[in-house]
């Protein structure tokens, strides 16, 4: 219980620590320490009967005493610089601020300018999320010791902000949520197909995503890409019943049973996506036209029915807003669908020309399943080998290895790999 609890509440758990005390070396800290006690004790004493309570309880705790023993040992220093002010374990304080949400708040705090966009994804993935490092290389297209020296680099510089690390007004906020809102569709994307792992899915990753998703829609509830965001990841979800079939096992776009999708889900994801689209008016942002692209393939009868045109169309406006090789390599599999398998594959060769997804495997997959329409098996099977050499996650492996024909693989325990949106991959 304690190791899940950690795995579902940890962001949760640090983000109010780090309210209370306002720096962030003390509350990892103490959020390590009430997880680890949790592990020593509730074997013996039991399950309490508020888990979130007593964890943050137990980590506020601790940080209060890890405060004392520094001012403590600082003491001297401090009467010496005449005047630096300290921080009263009294004065712990758990007022809401301008984003009421602490795990949102948390996101936001990460989404630090003094540290680059990137590794303010990277480090919000990690604190925040959950997210185990290998998976968040993964998502960068990056190996796992170089994003380790990179997230150790980026919580320095945001640990070095100490009790200012705060968020003053909503000027503030409103210029992370840019981040913050790609952020949290990277971690729904590092939910829908797990960057590490066994399993297919990261659930809880999942869940958390939304969660968040949820919470910077009711914060800005005008903004139309907060809308888009939360439409897409319901959209998504609720057909992620089809992607396994009746085996356990991943079956392409053509072979999804769609009477396994969760039709509620989609009333209301499609319900977002138009409110979206009516506030979008002549500019249409990345997360508004995913979430159309997914409804497009959500109120589709059947992969030949779906309206191909607008999804190409679609995709271009996601580009155009935001551009992104793996939403382009997207786009060459729907431009295969509406102009042939030949068409598509000059695209994708075209796209795969310029770099920069060598570590993707989805877009191996997109290449091999249109070698394999044009007739061209052996070819195809070299990129389905490809695609399961750069597989995340152990249900990939043995997707990708099937359709190459080859023994399935051994799953590694530091896979390495790219990661898509979660637009991406309906395609494949």
């Amino acid at each position: 219980m304690a190791a899940r609890a950690q795995r579902e509440l940890s962001g949760r758990v640090l983000a109010v620590t780090l309210r209370s005390v306002r720096d962030l070396d003390i509350a990892e800290e103490a959020t390590a320490d009430a997880f680890l006690l949790a592990l020593q004790t509730w074997p013996d004493r039991g399950i309490p009967e508020s888990v979130e309570a007593w964890l943050v309880t137990t980590a506020r705790r601790r940080a209060i005493d890890r405060i004392r023993s520094a001012q403590a040992a600082r003491r001297a220093l401090i009467r010496s610089a005449g005047g630096l002010r300290q921080v009263d374990p009294a004065d712990v304080s758990t007022e809401v601020g301008v984003v009421g949400d602490e795990e949102l708040r948390l996101v936001v705090l990460c989404c630090d300018p003094r540290i680059g966009p990137a590794d303010q994804a990277g480090l919000t993935l990690r604190l925040a999320c959950g997210v185990p490092t290998a998976a968040v290389a993964a998502a960068f297209l990056v190996s796992a010791p170089t994003m380790a020296a990179r997230l150790t680099r980026a919580r320095k510089k945001l640990a070095a902000a100490g009790p200012n690390l705060d968020l003053p007004d909503d000027a503030t906020v409103d210029a992370r949520l840019p981040t913050v809102r790609r952020v949290v569709h990277l971690a729904f994307t590092l939910g829908h197909t797990a960057g590490a792992g066994v399993e297919l899915t990261d659930d809880d990753l999942a869940d958390r995503a939304q969660y968040l998703a949820t919470a910077l829609h009711v914060l800005r509830p005008a903004d139309p890409e907060f809308t888009g965001l939360l439409a897409l990841i319901l959209l998504t979800r609720a057909r992620a019943g089809g992607r396994l079939g009746d085996d356990g096992h991943q079956v392409l776009l053509a072979d999804v049973d769609r009477r396994r999708w969760d039709r509620e889900q989609i009333r209301r994801g499609l319900l977002l996506t138009r409110a979206a689209l009516a506030g979008s008016r002549d500019h249409l942002g990345p997360m508004t036209a995913q979430a159309a692209i997914a409804a497009e393939h959500a109120v589709a009868p059947s992969l030949a029915a779906t309206n191909w045109r607008r999804v190409v169309e679609l995709y271009g406006a996601a580009l155009s807003a935001e551009p992104s090789p793996t939403l382009a390599v997207a786009r060459c599999v729907a431009m295969a669908r509406l102009c042939g398998a030949a068409a598509g594959l000059r695209d994708l060769d075209e796209v795969l020309a310029l770099g920069g997804l060598e570590r993707y495997p989805y877009a191996y997959a997109a290449r091999a399943t249109l070698l394999d329409e044009l007739g061209r098996q052996q070819e195809g099977r070299v990129a389905w080998s490809t695609a399961a050499d750069l597989a995340r996650n152990g249900a990939e492996r043995d997707f990708f290895a099937g359709r190459a024909g080859r023994p399935l693989p051994v799953l590694s325990a530091d896979p390495d790999g790219g990661l898509a949106s979660s637009a991406d991959e309906e395609q494949t």
